[in-house]
């Protein structure tokens, strides 16, 4: 077997696999190493409508046309989609083989069963170490997702980040109990899963959810978002007993099921543009995400524009860091999305029971197109002013000074500060002097995945 080549991939899930299948075609010699077998995944998504072009479009279907969420404590809200006529699913057993094909189809090569082990960077070439033998190429991508083993040159910043930990399955069974296709559940909750019933998402409460994908076929999970991840072996007897014990979850009690899903999505925070000569990262490895953690949006409507910049960057001959780390310049229309975004996940995951079942009555109040807009930073200026003037009026200052923690201080104060609109910049600013009572600084950029950019 060949041991040179124009690229080294380590990794192949969808971030690996896209952008190496895109510079294959772009005429690149590439080698992906994965650990187990590429083209499978323990994954699911669903994605906005805008993120599909017309060689994605093919390995979509369906998708989510009513959002619901309903609490122990009684909040609760229904409504159809309304920014886009469907969310549509992606299908994971079609799309990812898609991609193998077409890199082995352009002359590349996929090694399954072998594990990344270290590399070394050299001035012209990488060498890169693993379980099979020594490979050396002009570029190495770290596409091996949230657990890559950085240098320090490359070290990406996640102090800031929430997780995702989510265990799930897919169900074979009848729709009863008013379930219908296109459903989906975001948020329920039950009281005998904590101790304590006003315990937060980020101190240890679940929450279950449910997609329902077909007229017998149904995703649900269970999910938390921690600052920590939550390990399978935790998840695993909660799920079992949210699906098989709850009453309100009697339509599930019975259900089969075909497949077993979980994973760890990094949200709360912004995509980085993470890079060291010669060495580049992509997909979770570089907190390729958006603030409420759709990697798989994120990569759908960025990885062809990467490609196409990375495809330039290795012909002009510019491997360094600094060229590398310019690749990913992509940004929000508008930075409040992003800003807004974060804030919110930051305030799912630490409010307590009472004040989550405010923020689900909001929809009851107001067009629930706002919520669909936030999570896919699509909000306009109106918008976001009516959200925030929803947020003052519903909350107390010394509940959310309660709620956050004390380093989202200056995110709020951002939020203010990117909106431009003097009235909320006014009312932040006297929140931020009465808090901390110091000047606040920017300096924590990231990019989005807003077409138009």
């Amino acid at each position: 077997m060949e041991q040179n080549f124009d690229i080294i991939v380590a990794g192949a899930g969808p971030a690996g696999l896209s952008v190496s299948a895109e510079m294959a075609k772009r005429g690149h010699r590439v080698l992906v190493l994965e650990k187990e077998t590429a083209g499978l995944t323990k994954r699911s998504w669903f994605v906005p409508p805008f993120v599909l072009d017309e060689e994605t479009r093919p390995f979509s279907f369906g998708g989510v046309t009513r959002f619901l969420a309903a609490t122990f404590s009684g909040a609760s809200t229904k409504w159809k989609a309304e920014e886009f006529p469907a969310y549509p699913y992606i299908d994971e057993k079609t799309i990812l083989p898609y991609w193998v094909k077409v890199i082995k189809d352009k002359g590349s090569v996929i090694m399954d069963n072998t594990a990344y082990v270290s590399k070394t960077v050299h001035k012209d070439s990488v060498t890169v170490n693993t379980s099979r033998g020594v490979f050396t190429s002009k570029l190495f991508l770290d596409a091996t997702g949230y657990e890559s083993k950085k240098d320090t040159a490359s070290a990406s910043k996640r102090a800031g980040y929430y997780w995702w930990s989510v265990y799930g399955a897919v169900l074979e069974m009848p729709l009863t109990g008013g379930l219908q296709v296109g459903d989906y559940m975001m948020w329920q909750t039950f009281k005998d899963t904590n101790a304590n019933p006003d315990e937060s998402l980020g101190h240890g409460r679940p929450v279950f959810e449910y997609e329902v994908l077909g007229p017998n076929k149904v995703f649900a999970l269970l999910l938390f978002l921690r600052k920590e991840q939550v390990t399978k072996e935790t998840m695993e007897p909660l799920f079992t007993q949210m699906l098989r014990k709850e009453d309100s979850t009697a339509p599930f009690h019975d259900a089969k099921i075909a497949e077993i899903k979980y994973g760890w999505y990094p949200s709360g925070g912004v995509s980085q543009s993470v890079a060291s000569d010669r060495v580049g990262y992509v997909g979770d490895s570089a907190c390729w995400t958006t603030p409420c953690g759709w990697g798989m949006t994120f990569i759908l409507q960025n990885y062809k524009r990467y490609a196409e910049k990375l495809d330039e960057t290795m012909r002009a001959g510019r491997l360094d860091g600094e060229a590398l780390r310019a690749l990913p310049a992509y940004r929000a229309d508008a930075e409040f999305q992003l800003t807004f975004d974060r804030l919110v996940i930051h305030f799912l995951s630490n409010a307590p029971a009472p004040m989550l079942d405010k923020f689900i009555d909001f929809f009851n109040k107001i067009d629930p197109i706002l919520c669909e807009r936030m999570f896919t930073l699509t909000l306009t200026e109106e918008d976001f002013e009516t959200a925030i003037g929803l947020f003052v009026k519903n909350f107390t200052l010394r509940e959310l000074a309660s709620v956050l923690p004390p380093e989202d201080y200056e995110l709020v104060f951002e939020v203010a500060e990117t909106a431009g609109r003097v009235v909320i910049w006014d009312y932040i600013k006297k929140w931020w002097d009465k808090l901390i009572g110091k000047t606040y600084k920017a300096d924590d950029a990231g990019f989005s995945f807003k077409s138009g950019n």
